[in-house]
């Protein structure tokens, strides 16, 4: 970690901390038209000066000057000449009319005016987040915040050339006043193309990005194109980002770098989203074309984020259209949908979506069974359905308030053999060994926020939210004909929040951020079970608990620029949690030094994070935590998991159709928890209950390392878009009780793997083809079995011998999609047809394998992934 803080301060002391001196001896003569003068300073030393024609026009200098030191041949070529040079920042000045009082630190104050302004799309009046304001004749420059708002201080009154640009949208060249009224920019749609290439002016522009390696923006636009399970979704568009992909086929979550799923903080509107899927993780709880903006940071977060150790995905839903109602509707093979938004007046908007499955529609709910004169009645029940709405006003050009709601639910009703089998047919039979499940899962999150800019260079920012998750799962197993289970078992979660934020955009060179959050959390869970072993013994449990804790954080972050070229961020979060009376102090900085716009942009960060909560689930009992887990917030018991990470990137444009990007990161981490015993299976009727002692009791505190280089390449033109990417990467895990204590993988361990997409777009065709290639996931392998029992045993009880953990790999996992869409006119709206092909080669990887003992060996079983599923979508806008 020692060569991140190394070369950041390199690039300081490079970048900013020289003396702005001549490349050669320079003279000023007097009695000389001071353009000419200007001209030769600027050519011949490292000033950058900005000034209007009309101001140096016909004016001449006074003084002579001989010798090497830029500043005071400046000084010496505006003397008597009723100019001054204001100081923006290092080597940067702005000529203005001088003032009598210019010693006079009010008069300077008052020389000193702030360029603001709000970017909009012209369309629909939505705000752009993350826009690119650029000052032509300074190489300055910002981004406009998640609502569009964007200021640039401490400049000396006046007219500026500003270019205004965004991903999508035709740029606008326009002047805008240091001093004046707010002004709102709108940017058309438009592809921003030049000789058949497409510009992503984002990825060029000098303040194009936060300087923090690992930060993607998504491009919400193109998500439509990728190959999906039958619908456009944002967290599998994620995992076509190096370093992110899939922990399992049908459950698990996002793995970033290695990491375990519960190591990812989901945000929708600043709230956090505690189990973001649906259909067992087949697809998230995320619409896409209801987000405005989303933001996926790896490893380095911005200091308001904090709670989780691998990852951030910050997502913002749209205000609505304001200026004419639109709506659109979609009909997927897992889903219909609807998304509506409109104005209410000039200043309020809405908007709102809502999706269900309908899947239990198609093939029924209860299935009436015959077999050999018996009647059954089999269910095969599931759906899931979300909403989410938001209501934004602008009160004025200062303050801003926007509510959203959301809320998303699975529910599962099934009854069926004991024996359950890949053979779909031997599915609905009558059978007097079955299990009956009735589950559900949702979210619900009401969200407020609240902006005002009390002064052009004072933003605040305010959100108040309320989180909920909820899991319950009632279910009967049938085994024998004498044996059952019953049980009911609930989980909640419930997070009320309140956070806040003040930035203050005191010059161009310094920014400073000041924040923090409060966070009651309560958790619960309750199961009641009911074992029926035999006829006459029956075995009943109830049990409750439940955590209340406090979470309080404090940031503070100052982000300075010395010159157009560096950018640093430097800052510190605290964070308290009041179960176990936990204070942590964890510094971040990171720093982007640009050494060309185009060819070449450094990246890199150092951090620290805290993680109050832990994410398990009983790994014995068919009576409870069957898709639901559980998050358990440290105490006394159990410490939070703790990280330093440190990461380096890279951002080239060698050709204007073609970006290439690199990053190398580590990770160290301690008091993560691992499963103690990493081959158990659930396979019990009765566990050890839902006492967190009981629950803890199967985990392990582990340490954990990671390290890791990743590459992209994207090519755009004006009818294809090639995406390539590839990463090398480790993740390692050390627990006292595994492997003799030394490092082993982490069972999401992935040493290499690579994903290619092709796109292309004659017209209103769209074809993509995309593939995927890499190692298997670890596995827990017995090397040899043995036999216990006695004399007096019928038959002895044989035993695998695993000594090692996670000492094999699956095969080599590889996949091809495929997606063709089409769009058209008709009946007055348009359309869009999409087929998805999920594994189009019909290639059954390997996604698991279980091992037992049989005659003379031991015998492997393999678990295979999905067959070909073509899969459609239709699309309508209004």
């Amino acid at each position: 970690m020692r060569w991140i803080l190394t070369w950041c301060l390199l690039a300081v002391l490079s970048a900013g901390g020289t003396v702005a001196t001549a490349q050669s001896p320079i003279s000023v003569d007097a009695d000389a038209p001071l353009p000419e003068v200007l001209d030769r300073l600027r050519t011949r030393t490292s000033l950058d000066l900005v000034y209007a024609d009309r101001l140096v026009r016909d004016r001449r200098t006074t003084c002579t000057y001989n010798g090497d030191r830029a500043r005071d041949a400046l000084r010496c070529a505006l003397e008597d000449t009723g100019l001054e040079a204001e100081r923006i920042r290092r080597n940067q000045y702005v000529l203005v009319a001088g003032t009598e009082n210019a010693s006079d630190t009010t008069a300077y104050e008052e020389r000193r005016a702030a360029l603001t302004g709000r970017v909009r799309d012209a369309k629909s009046g939505e705000p752009l987040p993350g826009a690119n304001i650029v000052m032509r004749d300074m190489q300055a420059g910002t981004s406009t915040d998640r609502n569009g708002y964007f200021v640039l201080s401490s400049l000396p009154p006046g007219p500026y050339r500003v270019r205004i640009s965004y991903l999508g949208y035709a740029a606008t060249d326009t002047t805008l006043t240091a001093g004046g009224q707010t002004t709102s920019i709108a940017l058309r749609p438009e592809s921003l193309e030049a000789e058949g290439v497409v510009i992503n002016d984002r990825l060029t522009s000098v303040a194009a990005q936060e300087p923090m390696a690992g930060r993607v923006e998504v491009a919400l636009d193109q998500i439509d194109a990728l190959p999906s399970l039958g619908e456009s979704d944002l967290l599998t568009a994620l995992q076509w980002t190096p370093g992110v992909r899939r922990s399992g086929i049908l459950s698990g979550g996002l793995s970033v770098r290695g990491a375990s799923t519960d190591q990812n903080l989901y945000l929708l509107e600043d709230a956090p989203i505690y189990h973001p899927w649906h259909a067992f993780s087949l697809i998230s709880t995320f619409q896409t074309e209801t987000l405005k903006r989303t933001t996926l940071y790896r490893s380095s977060f911005p200091v308001e984020h904090g709670g989780r150790l691998a990852s951030v995905v910050d997502a913002q839903l749209k205000d609505g259209n304001r200026t004419e109602p639109e709506a659109r509707a979609a009909l997927s093979a897992l889903s219909g949908r609807f998304y509506i938004e409109s104005p209410l007046s000039s200043s309020t908007s809405f908007m709102v979506s809502g999706r269900q499955s309908y899947i239990d529609r198609i093939i029924g709910r209860e299935h009436t069974v015959e077999q050999g004169g018996r009647r059954d009645t089999m269910r095969t029940g599931y759906v899931f359905y979300d909403t989410s709405a938001k209501l934004t006003t602008q009160f004025n050009d200062r303050n801003r308030l926007s509510v959203s709601y959301y809320h998303g639910r699975d529910e599962v009703d099934l009854r069926l053999p004991f024996d359950l089998s890949l053979d779909f047919s031997s599915w609905l039979r009558p059978t007097d060994l079955f299990f009956e499940l009735d589950q559900g899962w949702s979210n619900r999150m009401v969200s407020m926020q609240y902006q005002s800019i009390v002064a052009p260079s004072v933003v605040i920012n305010a959100t108040g939210y309320y989180s909920g998750y909820r899991a319950n799962e009632a279910s009967f197993v049938q085994p024998t004909t004498a044996a059952s289970l019953t049980s009911d078992y609930t989980v909640s979660v419930d997070d009320v929040g309140l956070k806040g934020d003040v930035s203050l955009h005191r010059s161009m060179a310094h920014q400073w951020k000041l924040g923090g959050q409060l966070s009651y959390l309560a958790f619960a869970s309750t199961l009641t079970s009911e074992v029926q072993r035999t006829v006459t013994s029956t075995e009943t449990q109830e049990q409750a608990t439940s955590r209340r804790a406090v979470q309080l954080s404090g940031f503070a972050q100052h982000t300075w620029m010395p010159t157009p070229r560096l950018e640093v961020q430097t800052g510190a979060r605290l964070s308290y949690f009041s179960s176990g009376q936990y204070l942590h102090v964890r510094p971040r900085i990171s720093a982007q030094y640009i050494v060309h716009p185009q060819f070449l942009t450094l990246q890199g960060g150092l951090s620290g994070h805290v993680q109050s909560l832990h994410q398990m689930r009983d790994r014995f009992s068919l009576a409870y935590d069957l898709v639901s887990t559980r998050w358990v917030p440290a105490d006394r018991t159990v410490r939070p998991a703790e990280s330093w990470q440190a990461t380096a990137g890279a951002r080239s444009r060698p050709w204007r159709a073609l970006l290439v990007q690199g990053n190398v990161y580590t990770r160290m981490s301690r008091h993560t928890l691992i499963p103690e015993d990493n081959t158990q299976t659930k396979d019990g009727l009765q566990g050890p209950g839902i006492e967190l002692g009981a629950l803890l009791g199967q985990y392990t505190p582990a340490r954990e390392r990671a390290f890791g280089a990743e590459l992209e390449l994207r090519w755009e033109r004006t009818r294809w878009r090639i995406q390539q990417s590839a990463s090398l990467s480790h993740t390692f895990v050390r627990a006292a009780s595994q492997n003799d204590n030394r490092y082993r993988p982490a069972d999401l361990d992935i040493p290499w793997s690579t994903r290619s997409a092709v796109t292309w777009q004659p017209g209103a065709l769209e074809v993509t083809l995309a593939g995927t290639l890499r190692s298997g996931y670890p596995l827990s392998s017995p090397i040899a079995r043995y036999q216990v029992g006695d004399g007096t045993d019928t038959e002895p009880t044989t035993f695998l011998y695993r000594p090692h953990v996670n000492n094999n790999r699956l095969p080599m996992y590889g996949r091809l999609d495929a997606s063709v869409g089409y769009r058209f006119q008709a009946l007055g709206a348009a359309w869009q047809a999409r087929i998805h092909v999920h594994n189009a080669l019909n290639y059954r990887n390997v996604v698991g394998r279980t091992y037992e003992a049989a005659e003379g060996g031991i015998m492997s079983s393999d678990q295979r992934g999905l067959p070909i599923l073509p899969l459609f979508e239709l699309q309508l806008s209004l």
